[in-house]
């Protein structure tokens, strides 16, 4: 991708941006918040228009895929784009300002690739809403799929809202696999903004210089799922497949970035996953499991930026 931000994108959405609004704004006042939480689980459904061609076609070349990679597909990751006004909608069913919600993981299962051009159907869920410790952590879900070829992919969303001051001691121990380097990606102080044009998510503390400068990084950071879509594609382009894929995000990543290094371990877990993460100058930013095979032959991929 050029330098360029890709501004011809913003009117596809504009959708997106009003809903994310809506409910941010509905939830941040207590006149208009839940005054209490719903029997659960709540459901919720949407039906999607197909995204453009040429959108789908910007945003592959972004995340580091190949452009023949996506020419009849979707990538899974471009739920960035189609979910979230329905796990916002869901979210708002929370009787708390998530205006302050974080993004801690996702869980992904793919069941068959998403074919361009077709609208698909949203069945989403508020699954569970609890406090634990300072923390009130939100479990959402979305099956998504096409009509007349079924269920495509399944989309578990955690996040988190702060009800006091952060814990200081919030990490364990625990034993670390072996891990070897698969590929690499970096980012631009631009690259906030390229990713806001092409998923609708323009949160400020991705976008806005003045916002990202009063974070503890003292600089924009890039959006959770865009360090995934990137991981994603380089894990790809290595020659690894992806059938499901579960991930946390531990650390925000300044922008511009370094290096930053996609790991794998060889080894297994009991479940059959390999052990994932992603580091860099700055630690560590993600790590999880994903399920998948390495195509027999393939090295590991130069880096996507």
């Amino acid at each position: 991708m050029t330098n360029d931000l890709p501004i011809r994108f913003l009117p596809q959405q504009l959708p997106k941006i009003y809903a994310m609004l809506k409910a941010g704004v509905l939830s941040s006042n207590s006149l208009t918040r839940p005054s209490k939480l719903p029997a659960m689980p709540v459901r919720k459904d949407d039906h999607i228009s197909p995204a453009s061609d040429e959108l789908i076609d910007a945003y592959s070349e972004w995340t580091g895929a190949p452009a023949a990679r996506y020419r009849d597909t979707v990538p899974a990751h471009f739920c960035s784009h189609w979910a979230m006004p329905l796990l916002a909608e869901l979210g708002r069913l929370a009787p708390y300002n998530l205006t302050t919600l974080l993004n801690q993981g996702v869980h992904m299962v793919m069941h068959q690739p998403i074919p361009r051009g077709m609208p698909m159907t949203l069945e989403g869920q508020l699954v569970e809403v609890k406090e634990v410790g300072n923390r009130l952590r939100i479990h959402m879900r979305i099956e998504a799929s096409i009509e007349g070829l079924g269920r495509c992919l399944d989309i578990d969303s955690y996040a988190a809202v702060l009800l006091g001051p952060r814990d200081k001691n919030t990490t364990s121990e625990r034993v670390e696999p072996a891990f070897e380097a698969t590929g690499s990606w970096s980012v631009d102080a631009k690259d906030g903004l390229r990713f806001a044009f092409l998923t609708g998510d323009f949160n400020p503390i991705h976008t806005v210089p003045a916002v990202g400068r009063r974070t503890a990084t003292g600089s924009c950071i890039l959006h959770g799922f865009g360090q995934l879509a990137k991981t994603w594609e380089t894990l790809l382009n290595a020659g690894w497949d992806i059938q499901e894929l579960d991930i946390r995000w531990v650390k925000p990543l300044p922008m511009p970035s370094g290096e930053v290094s996609v790991d794998v371990s060889p080894s297994i877990d009991a479940d059959g996953q390999h052990a994932l993460r992603v580091v860099s100058d700055h630690g560590m930013h993600l790590v999880g499991r994903f399920a998948g095979t390495k195509a027999a032959g393939a090295q590991a991929a130069g880096s996507a930026s």
